[in-house]
């Protein structure tokens, strides 16, 4: 008989209401999946949230964060990273972030999306320059596939250089973010990983 004993030492049932079911040991957890991303002026960060997000609308616990701020990846079934891009190369926070999990990023499935301007038309030469300045992400990650190549944000603001050589009414913010795009490719991220939503 399966019971508790009392104050009297006598063994007693275990009331329904007193069990755990046995549902909550059993029951499967939903993968996880890590966005990290490398952000100067937070065009970059906006965009990882997006995936996130549409990543937990298909049952997955994605979780964006900066890559300054990730202690670990383990506990992740899989990782992206993004970074945008400037004058031809990607963030160092990004290096340093692949440099320093190399070993436990090459264990798990891992995706990788740019950002930048040069992504607003993706000819065959910006396609190459953009996949040439993740290659410090992408080649030692060994990342197969098709890359996220999002066009970003500009502001003259963001490059006051930029600015002195363009009329006032051409220095104006323009912001080329595609988001039907963005959550396209996040919608279809498991499937590239090769992760399935509980």
């Amino acid at each position: 008989m399966c019971g508790i004993k009392g104050p009297d030492h006598t063994l007693r049932p275990v009331l329904p209401s007193t069990l755990i079911p046995l549902a909550v040991y059993f029951s499967p957890m939903s993968p996880r999946i890590l966005i990290a991303y490398a952000t100067k002026h937070e065009t970059t960060r906006e965009i990882a949230d997006a995936i996130a997000e549409t990543l937990k609308e298909q049952g997955i616990d994605a979780e964006a964060r900066s890559v300054g701020t990730v202690d670990s990846v383990f506990g992740y079934d899989g990782v992206v990273i993004g970074s945008p891009i400037y004058m031809g190369k990607i963030l160092k926070e990004a290096k340093q972030f692949v440099a320093r999990f190399a070993g436990a990023l090459q264990e798990r499935p891992t995706a990788a999306f740019a950002v930048g301007m040069s992504c607003k038309d993706l000819t065959d030469e910006n396609c190459r320059k953009v996949e040439k300045a993740m290659e410090p992400v992408t080649g030692p990650l060994q990342i197969r596939g098709e890359m996220g190549m999002f066009a970003g944000r500009m502001n003259p603001s963001f490059a006051p250089v930029i600015g002195l050589f363009m009329r006032y009414d051409e220095a104006k913010t323009e912001d080329a973010r595609d988001w039907d795009a963005i959550r396209t490719w996040a919608r279809e991220l498991p499937g590239r990983l090769g992760i399935a939503a509980v």
